[in-house]
């Protein structure tokens, strides 16, 4: 009889146990919990800009003296770049950037009834600081190393072709601008460039080497928009 009422008695205690599990609600069968792993366009951009481009004077340097040197200015040119760019934080860019510049020859001394020339394609890895500010304008500095593609396009003096060749030589730049909002998804922004290369080693009409240097300035208008 008294195991008896010890085996009702440990029921009861057992049906008073509180049981904690029984509250937490139950995911249904077959079904795995949803997560979010697409990238953030949010965060994405693309950008264009044009304007003006100030190819500083050069020369053409002959290797081992193998011929006289030659001086070479250049008249106000063009430059236009696009680039598609990621805001890894709310302070920093990052983009990859395709570019073009030309500038006509002004002049090339010694000599006279000159023509020709030279011109610029790159293809630039870019990083940006935005700098904070209460206002609409955003200033930002940047810079960007690369590679470069010169040319040296039927350049001439004196009615003779001195040299129509190219080089790929590395190249950088520094930029400053300033960006400003204009509709939702789209902004503008104007800046300046400096852009420079290692010299060039290039080959003239006779065969003979020379190298040459490239540095400009760049005055730009852009546009960018981002997916929202």
């Amino acid at each position: 009889m008294s195991s008896h009422l010890r085996l009702i008695a440990g029921a009861l205690l057992l049906a008073t146990v509180p049981t904690y599990g029984a509250d937490l609600p139950r995911s249904p069968v077959g079904v795995s919990p949803v997560y979010s792993s697409g990238p953030d366009w949010g965060r994405f951009y693309l950008a264009l800009h044009g304007g003006a481009n100030f190819l500083q004077g050069s020369s053409l340097d002959y290797v081992n003296g193998a011929a006289p040197n030659r001086g070479l200015d250049f008249n106000t040119g063009w430059a236009v770049a696009g680039a598609a760019g990621y805001r890894a934080t709310p302070w920093l860019r990052v983009e990859l950037e395709g570019g073009t510049r030309s500038n006509a020859v002004n002049a090339i001394t010694p000599g006279s009834g000159v023509s020709g020339s030279a011109s610029a394609t790159t293809l630039m890895a870019n990083g940006y600081i935005d700098i904070p500010n209460q206002g609409p304008v955003t200033p930002y500095v940047g810079a960007g190393i690369g590679k470069a593609w010169l040319s040296h396009n039927n350049l001439a003096a004196d009615s003779i072709t001195i040299s129509n060749t190219k080089s790929w030589p590395w190249a950088y730049q520094f930029i400053a601008g300033a960006s400003m909002p204009v509709a939702p998804q789209w902004s503008m922004n104007l800046e300046y460039r400096y852009l420079a290369t290692q010299r060039g080693l290039f080959q003239d009409t006779q065969g003979l080497f020379y190298n040459s240097n490239y540095n400009s300035q760049a005055v730009l208008v852009g546009v960018t928009w981002r997916p929202w």
